[in-house]
């Protein structure tokens, strides 16, 4: 890869983005999700029943973004919406029996990308997680901060 003399930490995010897509991509040609709509589909297998709003903060997305993804998926009979009994104004969601086996189908490829991505970590991969964690909680931060500023738009919460 060339490299620039002083990448910045954004320049440096967006790259490893495109290459993590390129990696899932390959990976998971053959799955019957697309790479990003799995890390909903995966998200939301393990945190249910929840709501969108808790599905959208846990993956860094706006609501706005995450429910034309919902109703697409609701309409293919992967998602269920329900009442949510602590709040008569909400709805929890859950996979429906052909969400998850959607989500199941796509694990041989994900895995396949995982066990790849791990043989060349050079890194301890806990700490690699936790500065993760760490630029995600600053990126969440500067966008509440920036969300306050007039003609900011605001991003994901």
């Amino acid at each position: 890869m060339p490299q620039i003399a002083q990448r910045g930490s954004f320049l440096l995010l967006f790259a490893v983005n495109q290459q993590l897509g390129s990696l899932l991509a390959q990976a998971m040609a053959r799955a019957p999700l697309r790479p990003a709509d799995f890390a909903v589909y995966s998200t939301l297998r393990l945190l249910q029943p929840t709501t969108p709003t808790e599905l959208a903060a846990t993956l860094g997305m706006r609501v706005t973004t995450l429910s034309s993804l919902l109703t697409k998926m609701e309409r293919q009979g992967h998602l269920r919406r329900e009442l949510n009994p602590a709040d008569g104004r909400s709805r929890l969601i859950s996979l429906t029996t052909a969400g998850q086996r959607a989500t199941e189908d796509c694990f041989p490829g994900f895995s396949a990308a995982i066990e790849a991505f791990r043989r060349h970590l050079s890194t301890d991969e806990d700490r690699a997680l936790q500065q993760l964690e760490e630029i995600g909680a600053a990126l969440a931060g500067a966008t509440r901060e920036l969300a306050g500023r007039p003609g900011q738009q605001a991003g994901p919460p």
